[in-house]
């Protein structure tokens, strides 16, 4: 009698733990049509006491603490949902895998429900039909965005299958305790790198920042952004051979003589705040303020934008066709694109408010007034008025495959 009992005790218990913080069959079977037909206050309600798996690039250690403090405990408070961080190197990583999933039938139960994502890596999610559905459109915080924010990613037609969510910005970092005024474009910065040799470096791709690099330069020799919004193979051809000649021409004066390259921005920061080399860049436009908040760049440093501007660009989250979770998955992606993380976002991180202003109540608008710009991040106005579109995602492709080839082994 008592082995029956421990045995109906230790089955009662198994079939409670295997619930546990997973979602019922209404929640991992809900479609993206469904979002539409249930009222959002509902939603939340259903996906209380579940887990999201979020994948997310984890090159930034300051981000990455937010969003593992911060971010969770946020979600864990409003939503009852303990979310997961997944770090990425590059999220490719999670493409390949979502791409094996789908090629072996895995259409549930997937390890991830949320992913942070743009460019090439969502043509290769669309193209492969390795997204949830078009669930943005459902999403009542879309409604602080710019309609043209949701239209294109890197050229690809969006069609609801991600969500806008943060904004970006290329920037250029120097000291000016060094030099006062920075070349402001590649003909200046070419002849700047070959009269202070060693003191120039870029990431190689690729690193995102360090394809951006790239593509600054191929703009430059294709006659602006313009010219590169749909893949053409014989203006890709003309520019970059242009590019890649610049290129060359400038890799023994760049640091090490361009043996080799720094492999991410973590590294290229430091070389700069060592003083090894004269510049820093990246992708968003507070960047240094953040690093000089944190001590590890000079008070002395500003940050500039070329005369013909810099790349602008959202980046976006998504949920993968075989998510476990995907109602959960909506409603972290719907709080992530809220104006009260954003602006929480903005204040530790530095990054560019995303939202149209117009969106905003008048208490939204005020609540804007504790996100104070340093001295080292320029205005609004300077990086609106320079605010380039980014290229179809094809010449990125193209361009990192071939530099390979044209420069790092030449």
């Amino acid at each position: 009698m008592t082995f029956k009992l421990v045995l109906s005790a230790i089955v009662i218990l198994c079939l409670l733990c295997s619930n546990c913080k997973k979602p019922d069959n209404s929640v991992s079977k809900f479609t993206a049509d469904e979002l539409s037909k249930t009222d959002w206050q509902t939603i939340e309600n259903k996906v209380r006491g579940t887990k999201v798996a979020f994948a997310m690039w984890a090159g930034d250690e300051a981000r990455n603490l937010f969003f593992r403090k911060v971010a969770t405990a946020k979600i864990k408070e409003k939503f009852d949902i303990d979310l997961q961080i997944i770090p990425l190197g590059d999220t490719a990583e999670i493409i390949a895998k979502l791409l094996n999933e789908k090629s072996s039938g895995k259409t549930s139960a997937g390890s991830v429900d949320v992913i942070w994502i743009n460019g090439e890596n969502f043509r290769t999610a669309k193209q492969g039909n390795l997204l949830f559905g078009e669930f943005a459109k459902h999403l009542p915080n879309l409604r602080y965005y710019d309609s043209e924010a949701g239209r294109r990613d890197f050229g690809t037609p969006i069609d609801n299958l991600e969500a806008p969510w943060q904004r970006a910005q290329f920037v250029l970092a120097f000291d000016t305790a060094r030099f006062v005024e920075p070349p402001r474009d590649f003909d200046a910065m070419g002849i700047w790198i070959k009269n202070h040799p060693g003191r120039f470096a870029y990431i190689a791709p690729p690193d995102f920042t360090g394809s951006a690099f790239l593509r600054h330069i191929l703009f430059h020799f294709g006659g602006g952004a313009a010219n590169f919004q749909t893949f053409d193979e014989e203006i890709y051809r003309n520019a970059s051979d242009k590019t890649f000649n610049f290129l060359n021409e400038i890799k023994p004066y760049l640091w090490r003589k361009g043996e080799t390259y720094p492999n991410s921005t973590k590294e290229l920061d430091k070389l700069f705040a060592n003083s090894e080399i004269d510049f820093s860049f990246g992708y968003g436009a507070n960047f240094a303020s953040e690093r000089i908040k944190r001590g590890e760049f000079p008070p002395s440093v500003r940050t500039f934008v070329f005369d013909s501007g810099t790349i602008s660009n959202y980046n976006f989250l998504t949920i993968p066709f075989n998510a476990e979770n995907p109602v959960g998955a909506s409603v972290v992606i719907n709080y992530f694109m809220s104006h009260e993380f954003q602006v929480e976002q903005s204040q530790q991180l530095g990054s560019i408010y995303p939202h149209k202003l117009s969106a905003l109540s008048e208490a939204e608008l005020k609540s804007l007034t504790i996100l104070t710009l340093n001295a080292a991040t320029l205005s609004d106005e300077e990086l609106a008025s320079h605010s380039i579109p980014e290229a179809d995602s094809e010449y990125l492709s193209r361009l990192e495959k071939d530099w390979r080839e044209k420069v790092l082994l030449k």
